[in-house]
């Protein structure tokens, strides 16, 4: 009966011992979530749009384009546009707005334009490099006219235009420079600055 009652004591103890260990492992896992830092989100997603977009056509048509966002903290954020991809677009400007909102509520706004139609006007970016150049008297106005001549007649610049020029100047005027550089700053758009080049063609300064 002693080493009966004796084993009974030490199982009794080995279960009082596991029972305390556990829980104080609960307790400890416990405190730990508790203590763990909350993840602060207050940076809204990255979105992604398309650079404005230009198809030759002369009737509405469809156009196909990728927006995205991400996240520092979402795996997925729902982007949502004005006009989805694959929607037929009319002919002239359609500005696509899109925004992106994650799962604590922060938003990003991006847009972009569909160009749609056969005289239309694209001049990329990196064109106001040499016009700046010129505009700051850096290149004369024959290296510029022959740097655009060259990049209108390869189509990297495409602006609608008159084949036939009307008139023959040697010198580009001072009014001209001025609006230039109004368009490298950003003040006049594309559009504007195309009938500005539009002048120098008809006037057979820009030849090509």
């Amino acid at each position: 009966m002693e080493k009966l009652s004796f084993g009974n004591k030490k199982m009794g103890l080995f279960l009082v011992a596991a029972m305390s260990i556990s829980l104080f492992s609960a307790t400890v896992s416990g405190d730990e979530q508790n203590n763990s830092p909350k993840i602060i989100d207050d940076n809204p997603p990255d979105l992604f749009v398309p650079k404005d977009i230009y198809v030759l056509a002369k009737n509405p048509v469809k156009v196909d384009f990728i927006v995205k966002a991400t996240d520092n903290v979402d795996e997925k954020v729902n982007v949502q546009c004005d006009k989805i991809s694959k929607s037929i677009f009319k002919l002239g400007k359609t500005t696509v707005r899109c925004e992106a909102e994650d799962s604590t509520g922060n938003k990003s706004r991006a847009s972009f334009i569909v160009n749609v139609g056969y005289d239309i006007v694209q001049i990329p970016s990196w064109v106001k490099h040499p016009t700046r150049l010129w505009v700051e008297n850096s290149i004369d106005d024959k290296t510029y006219a022959k740097t655009m001549s060259f990049l209108i007649k390869e189509r990297v610049v495409q602006i609608p235009f008159s084949k036939s020029p009307n008139n023959s100047e040697s010198e580009i005027p001072v009014w001209i420079k001025t609006n230039a550089k109004s368009w490298v700053d950003n003040k006049i758009s594309d559009d504007e600055y195309s009938i500005i080049l539009q002048w120098l063609i008809n006037r057979n300064i820009i030849q090509f």
